[in-house]
């Protein structure tokens, strides 16, 4: 084999072993053997080369469960030295923008509250400040960043990435954010529905690992879900799948944003829930107010929101019945653990669902409460990031 054919073939198996360094966050040295399909030796030899070039480093020996002999075998992961990437996820109100290395570990994260539909340009504008904010905390330059993932609350057409109508962010329809957010951050950015990103970080991260098959849901100042179909993010056509929120369900009801009448939306989400509590209570009350009587077992908060919950749990039924997911994960400020809006969710669904369907599904809460889009952005950036391993190798 020639010089410069041995040097090509070097660099092709390097990339193999950080691309499924990235894929798993951590792995083992026969992880990577079985992964890449490698010899130990050359596993060996790639290692401590990546080990030496600083792009691998040897995590810390975690305690050994158990008992048998013998250590538990190190494990390797990617340093910032191999590249970042960066997340961000716009909710209604606020905006979190976070740093990770090519092994998803965040290095840094920001959370600022923020009128997002006020201005487009500020909003995007403090989006841009946030990062070199980061940047400049953790000693990076913003040309380390590989690529930035931007969620926000509103279906994209997968097309052009321009944010669609029917949102409850309707100054940005028709506007292109990664073109104006790349124009600030001069990286890569791609958009996601937030919703899809809050799938993708709990398959990646939380209650949905391992999982194949799985719907997100979220109820907040909108009702969106999350759809994973044999391990892959699925968008519809044209960008709108996951709009549970827009299903009728009283074809006489309330005029939705949608122009519609009678959308689950309009039920459900938490500013209904917040003015069907308020009559209880003298303050003007918040979702934070909602939680803590839900905590507390109070009985308006704990009826509201349960039918809120078997209002949803009806809608999923159906929707279990044509896609027979696996696992529906609870997300949205009232996500919360063992809490009776999924409890609704799982009364309703075990009701109408079809038998087989219903035994076949679990109903869970997320695992990563207010962090799913984030994470998520950082685990799709991940995915984004181009092979490495050759511009690392010569």
């Amino acid at each position: 084999m020639s010089a410069a054919r041995s040097r090509s073939h070097r660099a092709y198996n390097l990339d193999r072993v950080v691309a499924a360094v990235r894929e798993r966050g951590s792995v083992t040295r026969a992880d990577l053997e079985r992964m890449t399909e490698l010899s130990r030796a050359t596993v060996a030899v790639l290692v401590a080369r990546l080990i030496d070039d600083g792009v691998l480093r040897e995590l810390p020996a975690a305690e050994k469960a158990g008992t048998g002999p013998g250590r538990p075998p190190a494990r390797l992961a990617l340093t910032e030295s191999a590249g970042l990437v960066a997340g961000m996820a716009f909710g209604h109100g606020d905006l979190r923008v976070a740093v990770a290395t090519l092994s998803g570990d965040v290095a840094a994260e920001r959370h600022v509250r923020l009128a997002v539909d006020i201005s487009v340009g500020a909003a995007l504008d403090t989006a841009a400040s946030e990062l070199s904010g980061i940047l400049r905390e953790i000693g990076h330059p913003r040309e380390d960043i590989d690529n930035v993932v931007l969620g926000l609350p509103a279906p994209l057409d997968r097309r052009t990435g321009r944010v669609l109508v029917n949102n409850i962010l309707p100054g940005w329809v028709d506007l292109d954010p990664a073109a104006g957010l790349e124009e600030r951050v001069h990286r890569p950015v791609f958009t996601e529905n937030a919703v899809n990103l809050g799938a993708i970080g709990e398959l990646t991260y939380g209650a949905g690992a391992g999982v194949r098959d799985l719907v997100f849901v979220k109820v907040s100042t909108g009702v969106g879900a999350g759809l994973i179909f044999d391990g892959r993010l699925y968008r519809g056509v044209s960008g709108y799948a996951g709009e549970l929120g827009h299903v009728q369900v009283e074809a006489n009801g309330l005029l939705c944003r949608c122009g519609s009448r009678g959308c689950l939306e309009t039920l459900v989400s938490t500013p209904n829930i917040i003015a069907a509590l308020q009559p209880m209570h003298a303050d003007p009350l918040t979702i934070a107010d909602v939680i803590r009587l839900l905590e507390a077992g109070d009985s308006g908060a704990v009826r509201v929101v349960g039918d809120a919950g078997r209002t949803i749990g009806r809608t999923l039924a159906d929707m279990c019945n044509v896609l027979n997911p696996e696992v529906i994960i609870v997300g949205g400020e009232l996500g919360l653990p063992n809490g009776v809006l999924a409890d609704g969710i799982r009364e309703m669904i075990t009701r109408y669902a079809q038998p087989g369907v219903a035994r076949a599904v679990t109903v869970t809460t997320g695992a990563l409460e207010n962090h799913a889009e984030l994470l998520g952005a950082i685990a799709l950036a991940v995915r984004r990031t181009g092979n490495i391993g050759s511009s690392l190798s010569s």
